[in-house]
């Protein structure tokens, strides 16, 4: 999330032959220029320090009473710091209804106090969700910088009804909500407004220890009947920037930063009824520790993620895989430091991502399985046995971060066939074989801060274990930010060395990016290329090697209302790409734009023109084969989700030319909130599809290893998705959230054809006699989960979760009535899981 809604950009695809020798050392040189920039003294900020001061005052003698009212001593002799500017929707005005704060602490944790004073208490909007569950509402927003080094901190949200969110904030204007602290806030509504009360113990927040301390803060609050955002210290829209727009915190000395050390040992149950009934119970352990105040350790033996809610049912025809998102709250907390580059990079798919947290404990399958054999069964996920990162930032302004996994060896059920040599008969036995060997994983990255808002990065990760040969991968990176940080380079080299069947692959991947988007106008140029040998996917994900890509980025932005909308952008992307062979891959541009209207309404919309191209990948390992130009588009729009009924609708599709292939999508939702506390929401989508040539088969007719037919298909195929989700909120602390989604694919393929020259988009009738490749599928997915924090970091689940499916491979005559499938589907096979998971924080 940023604060400051950069553009919404559409990239396509990408651009002739190898990469020139010169391009790849600039990359190199630029990479290593922060090294060059980290030996010179550090120049002063560009951006003068905010002249705003908040001066914080002891406790004295009287404990403050968290109760969300500012009546005890303390807050009578606290200085009131008030003066707060609009930011939206009269960017730069008074506000309408006035917010103050103080600040006090004492030797265990800061307090800080909010008055957000309303006219009319009456019409305060305070919704009760779980926490980190975003909803419209009136909140206030506290932001902490205790390392005071103008890019890190903390963002600490409350409503008025007491539910919470956290997060922290990086590279300066970057927001991260998958970090919860164990901080206590309570508030109070009267006849002023309302307020909060907040106590932050000094173990959630990183900090050296100093005689006086001087921390970054600022103050947020929403006023969500006016769509009114208003700040502290005021950050103006369209600046990049954050946390170094932030005021001073004085007035703290004499505390020192604990070395504190958490533990959260848990205990779950969990029984599964089915095809094949199971009991199962299991104990582990979290471990949070301060090795020192800026530096902590992050630790979990056994750990268990039943509650976490399933990834979704997709249909994937392509040569690529599917990149779904960590849903683990370990693997959550902490990431950014594990992200290079930025999630504000463009392109196509940008650069790789060296570190994809979901290769860890993934679905077992590194080991193949025998000749002759068929699968039984094979566990859902690969067992952790445990996991540690460590994380900090030393005084000398160096982030880090270190992580190390251990996972289980693991067994699918197979049945294997073999003939008796004396009788000749045949002889099935089923036996576990090995399919997923003992692995170590290890991921490390620091980031070294050069001058004020620029850094220089390095990365390494390797996989290594029993029975399969390792993998490294390592990088340089660096990021060169000037004036207000409205420009920027960014630049990376990374090299790979991974083990495979024929020995091991190596290459590398160098990229770089200049970039504007501060501003009503800016853009983004790139170039970015990886060699044939470079992989990731042991503990990343990139979607293919061999490729070269180019392009450019032109955006425009109305910050503030004009005639039709609040807030407009308004995009326009070229791209190209190709392989090292000069192979064009893909070309094209593209327009879009969003717009947020008068009446609070979201619309969107944009257009691809695709460019006539090649595939190297489609035929599967034959050659390369032609790809039509066509049209690809989008759009989408959602209505004011302040209101207690608000809906949505989206699509998109792309058509070649000439009209032989197709796909057209439509989706969209409602949201109903009945009550404050509770909230539903019903999202289907439903696309079509018709391919001319889908690939289905490579035949090798005389037996020589060496296919000889490429078999493609014309496809039609249907996909519903139906997705419910609700939430009821009993208190800030105990909730009830439901999901179910139901999936339904089904796939035609007729008019079985051959490639019938390389290079070319041309086919010829073919008779396969292989299987036959149509499809119905569908699936039911859901949980039901009781969360209940019984006291601070505490937390009990009551979990039930249900998979069914069904799916018919070869079928006689695909069903393409989904809606009937979805009926189906509530009557599949299926298991019920129920669980039962406890955690006790304790700390220490």
């Amino acid at each position: 999330m940023n604060k400051n809604d950069s553009a919404i950009v559409r990239p396509g695809k990408m651009g002739t032959g190898s990469i020139p020798c010169w391009c790849l050392t600039a990359l190199f040189l630029a990479s290593f220029s922060g090294v060059i920039w980290a030996n010179e003294e550090e120049p002063k900020a560009e951006r003068p320090h905010p002249e705003r001061v908040a001066t914080a005052v002891r406790v004295g003698s009287m404990p403050v009473k968290l109760d969300g009212v500012l009546d005890d001593e303390v807050w009578q002799r606290t200085p009131i710091a008030t003066g707060f500017t609009q930011r939206e929707p009269d960017e730069g005005k008074p506000v309408t209804q006035e917010t103050a704060f103080q600040v006090a602490y004492d030797d265990e944790a800061l307090y800080v106090g909010i008055t957000c004073y309303d006219s009319h208490p009456d019409s305060i909007v305070a919704m009760l969700t779980r926490r980190d569950d975003w909803e419209e509402r009136d909140w206030v927003e506290l932001q902490l910088n205790p390392h005071h080094d103008h890019q890190t901190g903390y963002w600490l949200l409350v409503g008025p009804s007491g539910s919470i969110m956290d997060g922290i904030i990086y590279n300066d204007d970057w927001f991260d909500d998958t970090w919860d602290g164990v901080w206590e806030v309570e508030t109070a509504i009267h006849d002023r407004g309302w307020s909060a009360e907040y106590r932050i113990p000094y173990h959630v927040l990183r900090f050296a220890e100093q005689e006086e301390y001087v921390w970054g803060i600022n103050i947020l609050r929403r006023l969500v009947r006016r769509e009114e955002e208003s700040q502290w210290v005021h950050v103006p829209k369209g600046e990049n920037g954050w946390v170094s727009y932030f005021g001073h915190l004085e007035g703290i000395r004499g505390i020192t930063p604990p070395a504190h050390f958490e533990a959260i040992p848990f205990g779950l149950g969990r029984a599964t009824l089915g095809e094949d009934d199971d009991l199962f119970g299991s104990v582990g352990v979290d471990v949070r520790y301060g090795l020192t105040p800026n530096i902590s350790l992050n630790a979990t033996v056994n750990p268990d993620f039943g509650q976490v809610e399933a990834d979704p049912a997709v249909l994937n025809l392509s040569v690529f895989e599917t990149h779904f998102r960590e849903r683990r709250p370990f693997f959550l907390e902490g990431q950014s430091i594990f992200n290079s580059p930025g999630p504000d990079i463009v392109g196509i798919g940008g650069p790789a991502q060296l570190f994809y947290s979901r290769r860890v404990g993934k679905r077992p399958g590194r080991l193949g399985l025998p000749d002759y054999s068929e699968e039984i069964e094979r566990p859902d996920a690969t067992t952790i046995l445990g996991a540690a990162k460590v994380s900090g930032k030393t005084a000398g302004k160096m982030s880090f971060g270190l992580l190390q996994a251990v996972t289980a060896n693991e067994h699918a059920i197979i049945e294997e066939t073999s003939v008796d040599p004396v009788s000749g008969e045949e002889r099935t036995a089923r036996r576990d074989f090995r399919v997923e060997p003992w692995t170590n994983y290890l991921v490390g990255r620091m980031e070294q801060d050069i001058q004020t808002h620029s850094k220089v990065g390095a990365t390494v990760t390797a996989v290594n274990g029993d029975g399969f040969s390792s993998s490294y991968v390592g990088s340089v990176d660096g990021t060169l930010k000037w004036k207000d940080n409205a420009y920027r380079i960014f630049t990376r080299l990374s090299g790979s060395s991974a083990g495979t069947d024929d020995g091991r692959d190596e290459g590398y991947e160098a990229v770089a990016y200049f970039s504007k988007f501060s501003g009503n106008f800016g853009g983004q140029v790139y170039v970015d290329a990886r060699s044939p040998g470079f992989q990731v996917n042991d503990l990343g994900f990139m979607n293919r090697a061999d490729r070269i890509q180019a392009g450019w980025h032109f955006m425009a932005q109305i910050h503030n209302p004009w005639a039709l909308a609040r807030r407009s952008g308004f995009n326009l992307n070229g791209w190209k790409q190709w392989n090292y062979d000069g192979v064009v891959l893909a070309q094209g541009v593209n327009f879009n734009t969003w717009q947020k209207l008068l009446n609070y309404w979201h619309v969107n919309f944009g257009v691809n023109r695709v460019l006539g191209a090649k595939n190297d990948l489609e035929t599967r390992g034959g050659p390369v084969m032609k790809s039509p130009a066509g049209i690809d588009y989008w759009y989408g729009f959602s209505s004011d989700d302040r209101k207690g009924v608000s809906f949505w609708f989206d699509g998109n599709g792309d058509r070649v030319d000439g009209g032989d292939s197709y796909s057209r999508r439509f989706g969209g939702g409602i949201a109903l909130r009945p009550a404050s506390n509770v909230r539903f929401e019903i999202g289907p989508s439903y696309s079509t599809t018709k391919a001319f040539a889908q690939w289905v088969d490579n035949v090798d007719d005389d037996g020589d290893d060496e296919d000889d037919h490429f078999v493609f298909g014309q496809l039609k195929n249907r996909v519903l998705d139906l997705t419910l989700r609700g939430e009821v909120a009993f208190s800030t602390k105990l909730t009830l959230q439901g999901y179910v989604q139901s999936f339904v694919a089904s796939g035609d393929y007729r008019e079985f054809k051959e490639l019938e020259r390389p290079n070319s988009y041309a086919f010829a009738p073919y008779d396969y006699q292989g299987d036959n490749p149509d499809f119905d599928n569908r699936s039911l997915r859901g949980n039901l989960v009781l969360r209940w924090e019984y006291q601070p970091g505490s937390t009990i689940f009551l979990v039930w979760s249900q998979a069914r499916s069904f799916s018919v491979d070869n079928p006689l005559d695909p069903d393409f009535r989904p809606f009937r499938g979805v009926r189906r589907s509530l009557t599949d096979d299926g298991d019920n899981i129920f669980l039962v998971k406890c955690n006790y924080w304790l700390g220490l």
